[in-house]
């Protein structure tokens, strides 16, 4: 497998032949909603468009502008970009919109497949679950599965009883470390895992854990040196993949 760090919970893994971006947001979608506000500004530039990438297949955990982005999906659809794109069956709106012809309306333990890779979505709760009123959840997690690999893509994902069970165990963890605090909550923010919470879930399947949403948006923010400190403490193995740099991974215990 190889993996490439695209920013926020954005990542291009490449197993089985297979193509698969998660949640791409490569645009400035985000500071337009926020202008003059220094905390909501980007830190570093996207590394690339979605068209460049040419995925097989993209995975979207949850709607928010950060994961669901229309710039970004909105220019890959005008470059002629037409991969199958998977989100939560209740907020497929916007692929619907803008006139994507390979929808996949995912719901949660349906499992699919792209190629020699198989998907399953799993529950997700951002914070807590959230569903519509035919019970579909709107926030997802997927578990990937090939080449021997099994890799979770948590999306914006927090704890919730039955998480770690429910997936069994797995190679990579790659999971938000952002965090959640009164003052986010306050302003409508939802949170996600911490460090420690994110480490004890990664420990539990004893995986490596890939930290994602921590570096984009100082207003949603967490220090890399917490995730170092949590992933020490819970004698976690800890990947952190360079912006933008294609990087090999093998088994766990090759990474």
């Amino acid at each position: 497998m190889r993996m490439t760090n695209l920013g926020q919970c954005g990542f291009l893994l490449e197993i089985a032949g297979v193509r698969i971006v998660t949640d791409p947001y490569l645009s400035d979608f985000v500071d337009r909603h926020h202008a003059g506000d220094p905390s909501w500004t980007r830190n570093y530039a996207p590394p690339c468009t979605l068209a460049e990438l040419r995925p097989d297949l993209v995975l979207i955990s949850h709607a928010h502008d950060d994961h669901m982005d229309p710039l970004t999906l909105g220019a890959y659809r005008a470059a002629g970009g037409d991969c199958p794109i998977a989100a939560p069956a209740p907020e497929c709106g916007l692929l619907k919109h803008l006139y994507f012809s390979q929808i996949i309306e995912a719901r949660a333990e349906q499992g699919f497949s792209q190629g020699k890779v198989r998907i399953t979505p799993v529950i997700c709760a951002h914070t807590e679950p959230h569903v519509d009123a035919l019970g579909r959840f709107r926030e997802l997690s997927y578990l990937i599965e090939g080449e021997g690999l099994r890799v979770f893509f948590g999306g914006d994902a927090s704890l919730y009883d039955g998480l770690a069970q429910r997936v069994g165990k797995c190679d990579y963890a790659i999971l938000p470390v952002n965090g959640r605090d009164d003052y986010r909550t306050f302003h409508n923010i939802i949170g996600n895992t911490t460090p420690e919470e994110a480490c004890a879930l990664a420990a539990a399947w004893n995986a490596v854990l890939i930290p994602a949403h921590y570096d984009l948006y100082d207003g949603n923010a967490c220090p890399l040196q917490s995730v170092q400190q949590a992933a020490e403490a819970a004698g976690v193995k800890l990947f952190v993949p360079r912006l933008g740099m294609p990087e090999e991974m093998g088994m766990k215990n090759e990474a």
